[in-house]
């Protein structure tokens, strides 16, 4: 059965894509007020047992962590997975502020 994930990059939040248990399908750039504030890749999971490395800065420290890629929710269609990342957009600011944001699908291959 197929699983794929949505991963996330920020300034303060950077997700390792480069991993052999997955494979990244799409990447989509979200800009508000024409600034890039993330970029959210949907990755097929190709190894249930993989840890995903995340770097966190947090008050001048970076954390490491490696997390399980079980902990992370998972769909078992890119459809689902775009489902869940447009939600999380159209969540990202309130209603009046929507008109400033826009999610753009990258022309590049995921990274």
């Amino acid at each position: 059965m197929e699983k794929y994930i949505v991963l996330t990059n920020k300034d303060t939040f950077q997700t390792v894509i480069d991993n052999e248990g997955l494979e990244p399908v799409e990447t989509y750039h979200f800009y508000f007020f024409d600034q890039l504030k993330a970029k959210y890749t949907i990755a097929k999971v190709l190894d249930d047992d993989i840890k995903i490395q995340l770097f966190e800065k947090y008050e001048e420290k970076e954390y490491v962590n490696h997390i399980r890629v079980k902990f992370f929710e998972t769909f078992p269609t890119i459809e689902g997975a775009r489902e869940e990342l447009y939600e999380i957009v159209k969540a990202s600011g309130n209603s009046e502020d929507s008109k400033y944001s826009k999610l753009v699908k990258s022309e590049q291959a995921a990274v």
